[in-house]
């Protein structure tokens, strides 16, 4: 009898470790580390701390953002590589160059406000990462 009963604990246990032991995955990053999507990231990682700043009322005259131009950049995927990428990306530059030049909340809107429109019709997997980068 008592080994039946330890056979029972020991399954009920094992059940139990086997369930826990499972982890769940959430998918971060979904696509591979291409220099274009490792620019993203990092881009969006250095956006991050400066609204965050920008909330709490920190000076963000030292903040530099260093941004290579995305069209020089490898791609995940050739479908990247659209007509007009090239004339977005350049006027991209300009907009952190500008901000680099007058690190302001206008100027750090107008940089998130522009990934917004190039993820809409281009690639809007990351538009809820994006979005949430946006000062009110």
């Amino acid at each position: 009898m008592k080994s039946l009963y330890l056979a029972i604990i020991s399954f009920i246990l094992l059940s139990c470790n086997s369930s826990d032991s499972e982890i769940k995955r959430t998918i971060i990053d979904p696509n591979d580390t291409s220099e274009m999507a490792l620019l993203m990231r990092q881009m969006s990682d250095d956006l991050d701390i400066i609204k965050n700043k920008i909330l709490k009322g920190e000076d963000i005259i030292g903040d530099q953002l260093q941004f290579s131009q995305i069209h020089k950049m490898k791609t995940t995927d050739e479908s990247f590589l659209f007509e007009g990428l090239t004339q977005m990306s350049i006027g991209f530059d300009l907009l952190v160059n500008n901000f680099n030049e007058n690190p302001s909340r206008d100027n750090y809107n107008t940089i998130v406000n522009n990934c917004i429109s190039c993820h809409k019709g281009m690639c809007p997997g990351p538009l809820s990462r994006i979005n949430n980068l946006i000062l009110d």
